[in-house]
């Protein structure tokens, strides 16, 4: 089990961080399948901040790992993270990625039966949005 409560799933020999991801995996595959996708990267990298120095001291670069980096048959790409909760350190390195790297489509993945599409996916902000309001419905 991870710090945050997820437990380390395989699928097709995979080790995924969460079940969650393994099961958005199952997902993509799915639509690979049926046609959908054209490829599947599992754990692409984002660079977000080159190596530097800094009054004399080497700084490491930072990057920024996705879960999955999907191409369609048209070529449009998108950029996933699947999120359980986000953390400010996951929304600030967010934030800089999505600066560092205006020309790509990164988006957060969260499951929720309850306001999620048929198989429970939904977009991260959308579902923060729904829960936002449904809390000030319940006032």
């Amino acid at each position: 089990m991870t710090k945050y409560g997820a437990n380390k799933t395989v699928v097709n020999g995979i080790t995924f961080d969460s079940k969650q991801e393994a099961d958005y995996y199952e997902h993509l595959l799915a639509k690979q399948k049926a046609g959908y996708i054209k490829e599947i990267e599992l754990q692409p990298v984002l660079n977000i901040m080159p190596t530097f120095n800094y009054y004399g001291k080497k700084r490491r670069k930072m990057d920024y790992k996705l879960d999955f980096h999907v191409t369609y048959h048209d070529d449009y790409e998108v950029w996933i993270d699947i999120k359980g909760f986000a953390t400010a350190d996951a929304k600030m390195k967010r934030k800089i990625t999505e600066y560092m790297h205006k020309d790509k489509h990164i988006i957060w993945i969260a499951k929720s039966l309850k306001y999620g599409d048929r198989f429970g996916w939904i977009e991260y902000d959308e579902l923060v949005k729904k829960r936002a309001a449904d809390k000030r419905k319940k006032k």
